[in-house]
């Protein structure tokens, strides 16, 4: 009866500690209200319940223990031999905590099996996701018709420069979403279109809107990248929806493969698709992203791009990479970085032997996670999810993103579901 009470009472903890790191994260108005400790306090949870399990930590404390030692020694790997974290190892080290937390919790979930961790996950993960989306559309919708621009360009919820932190709260107040969640968003396309596809009736229009709503706000973010991203998956989604339609035999996964030869048929007309968009951003009053068009259109053209433009810094470390593919510049002096890419960057630094070894230990945080990826009909969507990722970490700076984790992770539960019950929870349920 006690070893009972006690599994209740380590099930209801854990699972506490996802739902209220997943409020305190998504949305902006209550983390400014909380601050960062209390993300990290949600983390603390999560090891309290995990120490009431002792029948899981009994059977699995090695492996538990390697968790935890990964989770402190990639931000370690990061932290010295690509530059992040701003000089500053503790509060690095509290947000990486945060960062890989959800890989560790999915994880220790579905190898425990017990459905009562999933309570309210679901639900929680939508309603806060439509909320802040909401609130940002509305904001920076305001700021486009009042001022001629938006308002509170997303952008600055990135920005850890000194003196902008009044400004930030300002934001975070009013609930609106940053670089962090415009990507998360874009993360979560493949799954929204999915949903929408498996939904009948007023939810599929439901979903319908919902997609529509997170299309809208990538665009008023102005992030270029994340704009082409939700572009691109948008129409090889619609191109296999159209296969499939045509030939009702094909499968989801089929369709989208076949979808992709068309778009890259798109190549042919970088020059015109391009200057079009950046012909759109110019008359939306886009100026941030009127500008990365513009240096995009000189870079696929052959033409030298501003030195001071992201573009610019993929050379660095492509030189880099080039100068010692195997083991990196870092061994023969100051590490040729970008500071814009987390993949380019590793890769420049540590060469293809140090980037494997990071992946082999960032796939052992989160092992089991996406326990069953290949087997799920929505495989296909889920390693959109992956594809999208890839890029991410080509072009942008993921390991300071704790949302893309989140959304990588509940994409999977959304799309596979939950995992069925071990025959010890069934017991300790009296099932």
């Amino acid at each position: 009866m006690a070893q009972t009470r006690r599994r209740r009472l380590s099930a209801g903890i854990v699972n506490a500690s996802l739902i209220l790191y997943m409020a305190w994260l998504l949305l902006p108005a209550v983390q400014a209200a909380l601050h960062a400790v209390f993300g990290a306090a949600t983390v603390v949870l999560f090891g309290a319940g995990v120490l009431l399990d002792v029948e899981t930590l009994r059977r699995r404390w090695a492996d538990l223990l390697l968790r935890a030692a990964l989770m402190a020694a990639l931000p370690l790997f990061l932290f010295f031999l690509l530059g992040r974290g701003g000089g500053n190892l503790p509060a690095y080290l509290a947000q990486q905590g945060m960062f890989w937390f959800p890989m560790v919790w999915f994880a220790y979930a579905r190898e425990r099996g017990d459905a009562r961790l999933w309570r309210f996950v679901r639900p929680v993960f939508m309603a806060a996701v439509l909320l802040t989306t909401l609130t940002t559309i509305g904001w920076l919708v305001e700021g486009l018709l009042r001022g001629g621009k938006v308002y509170a360009y997303a952008r600055s919820l990135g920005s850890g420069a000194p003196g902008t932190g009044a400004y930030l709260r300002e934001l975070m107040g009013k609930n609106i979403g940053g670089y962090d969640f415009v990507y998360a968003t874009v993360l979560l396309l493949p799954v929204t279109f999915a949903l929408a596809g498996r939904a009948r009736g007023a939810r599929r229009c439901g979903f319908i809107v919902f997609y529509g709503l997170q299309l809208l706000l990538v665009g008023l973010s102005q992030y270029t990248y994340a704009i082409l991203f939700a572009a691109g998956v948008t129409a090889v989604e619609l191109l296999a929806l159209l296969l499939r339609a045509v030939f009702r035999r094909m499968g989801v996964g089929a369709s989208l493969a076949w979808a992709l030869p068309f778009m890259a048929a798109l190549w042919l007309l970088r020059v015109p698709l391009i200057t079009w968009a950046g012909g759109v951003a110019a008359g939306m009053g886009f100026a941030n992203a009127q500008y990365s068009l513009s240096q995009l259109l000189l870079m696929v053209t052959g033409v030298a791009v501003d030195a001071g433009s992201r573009l610019a810094t993929y050379a660095t470390p492509l030189a880099g990479f080039a100068a010692s593919p195997l083991v990196g510049t870092l061994f023969g002096g100051t590490p040729l970085l970008g500071m814009h890419s987390d993949l380019l960057d590793m890769l420049s630094a540590t060469g293809l032997l140090g980037t494997a070894l990071f992946a082999l230990g960032a796939w052992r945080v989160g092992r089991a996670a996406q326990r069953g990826l290949w087997r799920s009909p929505a495989r296909a969507q889920l390693l959109a999810q992956w594809c999208l990722l890839l890029c991410c970490l080509v072009l942008g700076t993921v390991f300071y993103s704790r949302e893309l984790p989140l959304a990588m992770c509940m994409g999977f539960l959304l799309l596979a579901g939950e995992p069925e019950a071990t025959p010890m929870t069934a017991e300790v349920r009296g099932v």
